[in-house]
């Protein structure tokens, strides 16, 4: 009971940051109603599986490593901004190009493409890999019980890929996608400088 309670603890701490608007949320969003239901299933998995790898570093010590070697945070930090800035330049350059919304129909190609961006998406923001490795190290008892090291990771997947899950659905319905539709070049650039805004921010941040 002791280690359930520890790890509510912890995912309620998590899901403050997991539903605050971010990179990862824009990419999920306007994958859903861009896209179709889903792939925006997908991009949820991907965020799911690349939290669940950032656990498992926080798990082994990341925010320790990134106090004693403050390079690494910086290149992580670089790394970050500068995919938010690719991002955001991608979603820039297509905003005025008209889509054709495919459905369900979705190669598998494409679909792993979306899986391995939002995986990326998620593994390259610094500030969730030391929300994660703060919330552990302020949390978890100095020895904490095998069963609880073993529940997190999969607790994590549960949590961010429940979120994003929502996400997915809400907002591939097909309401918000006609209003996406019908004002696709404004959406696309607000998102797209939303995204740029991120990464300069990332690459301007100090900590």
């Amino acid at each position: 009971m002791h280690s359930l309670t520890i790890l509510l603890g912890i995912l309620a701490a998590l899901l403050v940051g997991v539903i605050s608007p971010g990179p990862s949320f824009l990419l999920v969003a306007r994958t859903s109603v861009a896209q179709s239901r889903r792939a925006g299933l997908i991009a949820a998995l991907g965020m799911a599986c690349g939290a669940t790898v950032m656990a498992l570093i926080a798990l082994l010590g990341l925010h320790a490593l990134l106090q004693s070697v403050p390079v690494l945070y910086t290149v992580l930090k670089v790394t970050g901004g500068i995919y938010l800035l690719y991002l955001a330049w991608q979603v820039w350059r297509g905003a005025a190009t008209p889509l054709q919304v495919q459905g369900d129909g979705l190669p598998a190609q494409a679909l792993t493409r979306t899986f391995w961006q939002a995986a990326a998406t998620m593994l390259s923001n610094p500030k969730a890999a030391v929300q994660y490795g703060v919330i552990f190290a302020a949390m978890l008892p100095a020895h904490p019980e095998p069963g609880l090291l073993l529940m997190l990771p999969p607790a994590v997947f549960l949590l961010e890929g429940g979120w994003y899950t929502l996400v997915a659905l809400l907002l591939s319905s097909e309401a918000p996608r006609q209003q996406y539709l019908r004002a696709k070049t404004g959406i696309d650039r607000v998102a797209g400088a939303v995204l740029a805004l991120l990464g300069i921010k990332l690459l301007l941040s100090r900590q």
